[in-house]
């Protein structure tokens, strides 16, 4: 299995590939959801106070942030993505597992939104939980069994078979962008942003000191 070594590299890929906005964490019903802080969630709050015809947010409400679109994946495909996110991103020391991050509801508010790289992934996405279910009882799966698909989708992928290979890419690098985007993910990149200061004193010295200056 991957180490946390090669899913950095995955997620700089990930990254060059995708732009990527920063996507809330919801809960799971159908109903609009509240954005607010959870441990999985993904930088700042996506707003969108419905959607018109295109398919488009209108301008957000950001006094009343919510998300009106319904979610995608029923509690069986939701439990497959768990397994297979908790597989290619393991709980190791000091570093939780995926699924304890909430990237398996991120992933599902990712391929639920309305916007067109999210429709793709989502037709993506589905045909390969659906490719899995016709191989494995996927609803069941345990670390061992999505161990092993997540090594045969990579091993098809490497191979170049498609359509394995897109959904493989696409649900890897969702999963990454969920898992790295939490505060938790932030985190361990080493990461220091997002911190409120009152004064600003400069540069740190060891900056000014790589810049020559």
């Amino acid at each position: 299995m991957p180490d946390r070594r090669e899913t950095l590299l995955w997620l700089l890929r990930a990254l060059a590939l995708s732009a990527a906005p920063g996507m809330a964490i919801g809960s799971l019903n159908a109903e609009p959801r509240v954005i607010g802080g959870t441990a999985g969630a993904a930088g700042p709050p996506a707003a969108i106070h419905g959607i018109d015809a295109d398919g488009y947010g209108r301008d957000p409400d950001l006094r009343h942030p919510r998300v009106t679109w319904p979610l995608t994946l029923e509690p069986e495909q939701k439990t497959a993505v768990a397994a297979l996110a908790d597989a290619l991103l393991p709980a190791e020391e000091g570093s939780p597992a995926a699924s304890a991050l909430g990237v398996p509801d991120f992933l599902d508010e990712w391929i639920s939104a309305p916007y067109p790289q999210q429709r793709t992934d989502r037709e993506v996405i589905l045909a390969g939980l659906t490719w899995i279910h016709s191989q494995t009882a996927h609803a069941h799966l345990s670390a061992a069994s999505a161990e092993a698909v997540v090594a045969r989708l990579s091993a098809l992928a490497a191979a170049g078979r498609e359509p394995q290979a897109h959904f493989f890419s696409r649900l890897r690098n969702v999963c990454l962008i969920g898992y790295y985007t939490s505060m938790s993910g932030v985190a361990q990149l080493g990461y220091v942003g997002y911190q409120p200061s009152a004064t600003f004193k400069g540069p740190p010295p060891e900056v000014l000191a790589l810049l020559g200056v």
